[in-house]
């Protein structure tokens, strides 16, 4: 099991402090739709609808998602 640590509030995925976080939990509160990662080598996923995901990004990658989807910055604790 994995255990995070939020480090802030749920925010839109167009925020700053999402954009420069590393670790960040997705949330999507609507219906199932395809997220865009903007790393160097930008990447897309399907996020299902009601899930949640956390995932591993460049510092400075933007996150493309409708106002659907949630963000917030996270870390690993013990």
């Amino acid at each position: 099991m994995v255990i995070v640590k939020p480090l802030n509030t749920e925010k839109a995925v167009g925020d700053a402090s999402i954009a420069e976080a590393r670790l960040i939990r997705l949330v999507n509160t609507g219906s199932t739709e395809v997220v865009t990662v903007g790393n160097a080598t930008p990447a897309s996923f399907t996020l299902i609808a009601n899930t949640s995901i956390l995932i591993e990004k460049e510092i400075g990658a933007a996150i493309g998602a409708t106002s659907s989807v949630k963000a917030t910055v996270v870390a690993f604790t013990n």
